[in-house]
């Protein structure tokens, strides 16, 4: 299968008239050679079945907070908005997407999504509830785009193959994965303790990352080489003019362009 069809999780406007999802998200996915769709927030259970046959793999996308009452906590003061709607979404077709063999890439929300389906839960608020004498700015003041902290990945897992032994990424985030999930291995940590990303033993391509690779990709190819190795899960092939088809897309890219190591070029 050369061209994979993915299906997008959206954002929700706070007056829920209408859904987006951010032009960098396509953009990479078209670059691979993939065709994104966006899914609908209420079409029930049946339209969801049907995308899980239908498209190829599915991203969920970054966004607000998740209702606390899912992982099993009340709301805290310092818990922010939510979208009911979205979150019946999103865990409903993860959880499909767990019996299934189906490629996911979870970015930011999407991965603490996959980690509360799995069982596990998150920090409401990561000042407020993760405590370290040497904290990271998770919620960081510079530009979406630059890459304000390093992380860690583990030796032997699927993100060390695709990053190497360290990553610089953005932090725009202020909740985070606290316990995991069952079979939710954690893969990538930042320098105070975090969990940054995991990825789903046994699975054909479950992955989650904390921080934004859609913001980063077009002045980091490590990022985009993540992109890559998700489409190519997707069964996603680069066009036979280009030179990743000769050594695969993210092997590519993560050899022949990134940067070396130390923070991405800006």
């Amino acid at each position: 299968m050369a061209t994979p069809w993915i299906g997008l999780t959206p954002g929700l406007n706070q007056e829920e008239t209408y859904l987006s999802v951010r032009e960098d998200f396509c953009q990479a996915l078209l670059s691979l050679g993939a065709r994104p769709v966006l899914l609908p927030l209420d079409a029930g259970e049946d339209v969801l079945h049907d995308y899980v046959q239908k498209l190829d793999g599915f991203l969920f996308t970054g966004g607000g907070d998740v209702d606390p009452r899912y992982f099993g906590q009340p709301c805290r003061p310092w818990s922010g908005a939510i979208s009911p709607r979205r979150d019946a979404m999103e865990l409903t077709l993860c959880r499909m997407l767990l019996s299934s063999e189906k490629p996911v890439l979870g970015i930011c929300r999407g991965f603490q999504i996959m980690n509360i389906v799995l069982g596990g839960d998150i920090y409401q608020d990561i000042p407020k509830e993760f405590v370290t004498e040497n904290p990271v700015a998770h919620h960081q003041l510079q530009p979406a785009r630059y890459p304000a902290h390093a992380v860690v990945l583990s030796p032997g897992s699927r993100l060390h193959a695709v990053f190497g032994a360290e990553a610089w990424v953005n932090s725009l985030h202020h909740q985070g994965v606290n316990r995991m999930g069952a079979g939710f291995l954690p893969t990538a940590h930042s320098e105070d303790g975090l969990c940054e990303g995991a990825e789903l033993t046994g699975a054909r391509f479950f992955v989650g990352v904390q921080w934004h690779p859609e913001r980063l990709w077009q002045s980091d190819p490590a990022q985009m080489a993540l992109f890559a190795d998700f489409v190519s899960a997707c069964g996603g092939r680069p066009d036979k003019k280009s030179a990743c088809q000769k050594s695969g897309a993210a092997t590519f890219l993560r050899k022949q362009l990134r940067p070396t190591r130390g923070r991405p070029k800006l």
